[in-house]
């Protein structure tokens, strides 16, 4: 910063936003969509249509930066660098996706006659046209409309992008995210090479910002911005080494009125105004348009057709939901979109012999890539959970009593052979495919990864199978506490916070007990009653009414410090107030539109510091202003 005696008003700025011209990135992995955050939501939708519930694709699926979906060949750019030596290296498009980045698996999940790599390549006006019905996805991609960019394509890579298709691209990001009303935006030169017609988008959008509350700052020479600016600061009167001065401040005709006053020689130690000289017949030609406030209102209203994202392909039924046994035992997919190879039979027969063994709960087949069996009382738990998922493996997980199988008695009775020793099968691995491994509480769980039915069609098995169940019904006979009545948060309650117990091991802790208990003191006194609740793991709760939920919160096993998340309504307190009452503090907005206010204590004095106190006492009578 340059010289100054004081800096007023900082109070009023949450937070400072330079939208430049720098790229948005160095690789072709980088680009609108994955930039603005609106590929993660189309990611989303493509795992929830019907054809990607049947493959097994997660959001994961779908995106070229990880392994599984993308093309291996070109991992994910669609293109290859072929280094030059002595000339810049060369990008060309990829031999085995031809440009579009995914496997053939991947692309044959379409949305809308559409797959990923063709949304990819679609311009972002088009784009808008295809998810017209979801809002989240809608809204994204009319922002990046609005700034101009409406021709641009969502995959386009990032440095193939100029410097102002850049800088809009991050005005549009800015735009599609929450909006806390007290942001200052700085933007250098944003008209550099855009035509007349997308300028005026773009003033519409810096307008936007503005209606929402924020603060924009323009370096700018073109007399469209500047004549519709609401305050203007000139700098001169003449270009670098002449320059550096305020020549004047004021709205456009107050500019105008300056330079008319001092003329081209001015007097007395006033300077020359340009702007004001060039800006004078700009105004008088006019139109003078009083600008008409966005409505964002309208702009959000909800359309009869709209869909929430999570509601896409939610009316079709799956074949596991319309047959669950069908499905597991003989139409199975993998995870990988591929028909598992593992005999069907295997399950069939499990599933027959559990419930012939003990009174159990009906199997479970509903869901794509697991059955379950659980118990008579479902609040017992689950005894069986077989993973069908897999290619070539069924994964048979039994919950038994604790200590009931010993692992390497299992491996010599059931001779399960490691797969390096199947030469049928092409998948590797040393590892024993049965195991035994005691859980938390009373429960140890039975793991046997099984491939044909003759290898678990024998006495050992069934015999481990007969065991196991009868371990687990005499078990869940028995009356047992449960685990989280006996953890030591439950037991201790305030103890247990107090403590240097339950931090992660090998961590130094940089805060003392007595902060915890000088702070619990504070806000007993400001809040006027003690309501804690302290029989969670990590974190301390004060209630309060009209609050809606938890006033404070305190996160007692943080090494870095002792953690006070303040919740109350939005827009109340900003950073420069918080940052008046301790060093380390943040500002966020919940999924509520609450203000999360965090501050972070190390020392004893940090918490009876009067500032605090005061603090305390504001935020708590806003919260309960709001709650009345």
């Amino acid at each position: 910063p340059g010289a100054h005696d004081a800096l007023r008003g900082v109070e009023q700025v949450n937070k400072v936003i330079r939208v430049d011209q720098s790229p948005l990135g160095n690789s072709p992995t980088s680009n609108p969509a994955t930039y603005t955050g609106v590929f993660e939501l189309i990611r989303t939708l493509f795992s929830q249509l019907p054809e990607a519930k049947l493959r097994g694709y997660a959001p994961r699926r779908f995106s070229f930066n990880v392994p599984g979906g993308r093309c291996d060949a070109c991992e994910g750019n669609g293109q290859i660098c072929i280094e030059m030596h002595f000339l810049p290296d060369v990008w060309v498009e990829c031999d085995t996706c031809h440009g579009q980045r995914y496997n053939p698996e991947t692309l044959a999940v379409t949305y809308r006659g559409r797959s990923i790599a063709e949304v990819l390549n679609m311009p972002c006006g088009e784009a808008v046209e295809l998810f017209d019905n979801i809002p989240k996805i809608r809204r994204i991609l009319q922002t990046l409309c609005d700034v101009g960019l409406d021709y641009l394509t969502l995959g386009q890579p990032a440095p193939t992008l100029s410097g102002g298709e850049a800088q809009r691209v991050k005005l549009a990001a800015e735009l599609a995210r929450p909006d806390t009303g007290q942001t200052l935006y700085l933007l250098d030169e944003p008209t550099t090479g855009l035509h007349f017609s997308d300028i005026v988008r773009l003033l519409d959008v810096l307008n936007r910002l503005v209606d929402l509350g924020n603060t924009v700052v323009v370096i700018e020479h073109n007399l469209d911005v500047i004549k519709t600016a609401d305050w203007i600061v000139e700098m001169g009167p003449e270009a670098g080494e002449g320059g550096g001065q305020l020549v004047t401040a004021g709205t456009p005709e107050q500019v105008v009125s300056y330079s008319r006053r001092v003329g081209k020689s001015p007097k007395n130690g006033a300077l020359r105004s340009h702007t004001g000289e060039v800006l004078a017949p700009v105004l008088k030609a006019g139109p003078h348009d009083e600008r008409k406030a966005y409505d964002f209102e309208a702009a959000n209203k909800q359309r009869t057709s709209d869909l929430d994202l999570k509601q896409v392909g939610s009316d079709t039924k799956m074949p596991w939901e319309i047959d669950g046994q069908r499905w597991h035992t003989q139409d199975r997919v993998g995870r990988d979109g591929q028909p598992c190879r593992w005999e069907g039979r295997i399950l069939s027969e499990v599933v027959d012999r559990i419930q012939q063994l003990g009174t159990f709960n009906a199997t479970d087949w509903s869901h794509r890539s697991v059955v379950e069996i659980a118990a008579a009382k479902k609040s017992d738990g689950w005894f069986l959970h077989a993973l069908t998922g897999e290619t070539w493996l069924v994964k048979l997980k039994f919950r038994t009593a604790k200590n009931t199988f010993k692992q390497a008695n299992l491996v010599a009775d059931l001779g399960l052979r490691p797969l390096n020793e199947l030469d049928d099968l092409p998948v590797y691995g040393t590892k024993q495919r049965v195991t035994c491994k005691n859980l938390r509480g009373p429960w140890q769980e039975v793991q046997v990864h099984a491939h044909s039915w003759a290898e678990i069609d024998t006495p050992a098995f069934w015999k481990l199978l007969e065991r196991a169940a009868k371990a687990f019904l005499a078990s869940t006979e028995r009356k047992q506490q449960s685990p989280q009545a006996v953890m030591p948060w439950t037991v201790l309650g305030k103890k247990w916070h107090l403590s240097r117990k339950g931090f992660p091991p090998g961590r130094r802790v940089h805060w003392e007990t007595e902060v915890l208990e000088t702070l619990c003191n504070v806000l007993t006194d400001t809040a006027q009653a003690e309501t804690f609740e302290w029989h969670n793991q990590q974190v301390v709760h004060l209630t309060v009414a009209a609050a809606g939920g938890p006033w404070a919160s305190l996160h007692t096993k943080r090494p870095a410090g002792l953690d006070l998340v303040l919740r109350g309504p939005k827009g109340q307190f900003a950073m420069g107030r918080l940052s008046e009452v301790a060093e380390q503090c943040e500002l966020q907005t919940d999924r509520d539109q609450c203000d999360l206010i965090r501050f972070r204590f190390n020392d004893r004095d940090e918490v009876t510091a009067p500032a605090l106190k005061e603090f305390l006492t504001e935020h708590l009578a806003a919260v309960r202003k709001n709650g009345d």
